[in-house]
């Protein structure tokens, strides 16, 4: 299983060359192979290839039998997995037979609604955008709505803005708050783009909406559409399923910030390796991302009322712990909360979405921002939301459902809003 880890690495050093010149990485024949342990004998061998065989990527983690394991494989490594995989009696089958081709497809519907929408004003919900897009919504709203500022609270090392949209009455500094961290995940496209409808729902609702008006009358919110700027634009020119950031190392680019927070930092579902996708990095808070969402905590502490952070994909709703299976003494609340949160998410368009604690619901990890807003800041409603879908697309949700993801999420997030205000 060493030769494997070297050729995985190997494999990674290439990517990441070719990508360093310019290359936008092809994916045509890649596919992704679901399987599902029925035993835990079965489970430990999926663990055990995710854990010895670097050339495989999972795309959800092998935690508990009978749920579904998403695993994107090269055209080259498919018949040896399909192999590996029935020697031991694992069902499994292609769930995405062409990566690059659900790529170009995602590509052919963003340039085909820009072209639509050209000689649009409005902001197009309804498709994908750049970095340099979002940011522009956010600073265009904030001249038009005073209810709207945008800030940056961090630069990274390519020298982007981390821009945060703050939505406020301004009328009472002691007045609570809500934080959400989206993206930080390059790949996970449906994540911003639903982190933007939030904002433009609460400064356009505002006095039309009575709730809307409540929850901005009773909270300020601080909302950071894109938490992972470099990665995110490095997923848009180079390579459509990159997940960390793009600080290099000796060996590879890229740290996971979901893994570079204080709480467990460097424990399990984290890796020291340069090269693997959930690299948790040097040390904790070694990078800029995670560093401004940790000020943003602190800067407003003891107000952050929630903290949640938004991500794609699996339609889950969870709580700390992430680290451990143990629950926090307030679990409890917490359930109680995402429950009210949960059913009014179901109830818009019927959306399935399990819930519990992060450990327990989807895998342990280390390091990450719920257990650190949590643990370290004290917030009792910090949660995760994985939204749609449960595999069918992944990482690549169509744009068709960008809306329905949104306005789903939306009713959810303003439901338990309204339950803590």
């Amino acid at each position: 299983m060493r030769f494997c880890y070297y050729v995985g690495i190997a494999i990674l050093l290439l990517v990441s060359f070719s990508a360093s010149l310019g290359e936008r990485i092809d994916y045509s024949g890649h596919k992704v192979v679901r399987a599902r342990a029925a035993n835990v004998v079965q489970l430990s061998y999926l663990r055990h290839l995710q854990s010895s065989d670097d050339t495989l990527d999972f795309w959800t983690d092998p935690y508990r039998v009978g749920k579904p394991v998403d695993i994107h494989v090269t055209p080259g490594k498919y018949e040896g997995l399909a192999r590996s995989l029935s020697s031991v009696g694992i069902q499994h089958h292609i769930k995405v037979d062409d990566i690059g081709k659900a790529e170009k497809e995602e590509r052919q519907t963003i340039e085909l609604r820009r072209e639509l929408t050209k000689n649009q004003k409005a902001f197009d919900f309804e498709n994908y955008h750049t970095y340099e897009e979002i940011v522009a919504y956010m600073e265009q709203l904030a001249l038009e709505n005073p209810l709207v500022s945008v800030s940056s609270i961090g630069t990274t090392f390519e020298n982007r803005s981390l821009t945060m949209a703050t939505i406020s009455t301004g009328s009472n500094p002691d007045k609570q708050v809500i934080v959400f961290e989206c993206a930080v995940h390059a790949r996970e496209w449906a994540a911003p783009s639903t982190c933007i409808w939030f904002i433009n729902e609460l400064a356009t609702k505002y006095g039309i909406d009575s709730e809307i008006t409540q929850l901005v009358d009773g909270f300020d919110w601080k909302i950071t559409p894109v938490t992972n700027p470099d990665g995110y634009t490095y997923s848009w020119t180079t390579d459509r399923l990159w997940r960390k950031n793009r600080k290099p190392s000796d060996t590879c680019y890229g740290v996971d910030i979901n893994r570079n927070f204080d709480t467990n930092f460097g424990g399990l579902g984290a890796s020291d390796i340069a090269c693997i996708d959930t690299y948790h990095g040097p040390y904790s808070f070694s990078e800029e991302e995670s560093s401004a969402v940790r000020d943003v905590l602190i800067a407003n502490r003891p107000r952050v009322k929630a903290a949640i952070s938004i991500h794609t994909y699996s339609q889950l709703w969870m709580s700390p712990y992430a680290y451990t299976h143990d629950l926090p003494l307030e679990y409890d609340e917490m359930l109680r909360v995402m429950s009210i949160g949960v059913q009014a998410l179901q109830n818009t368009y019927g959306t399935q979405y399990q819930y519990g604690n992060h450990a327990d619901t989807i895998y342990i990890a280390s390091g990450t921002t719920v257990d650190h807003a949590y643990s370290a800041e004290g917030i009792l409603y910090a949660y995760l939301l994985e939204l749609r879908d449960t595999g069918e697309f992944g990482f690549q949700l169509p744009a068709s459902q960008i809306m329905e993801t949104a306005v789903e999420t939306w009713n959810g997030i303003k439901a338990m809003a309204l339950e803590i205000l």
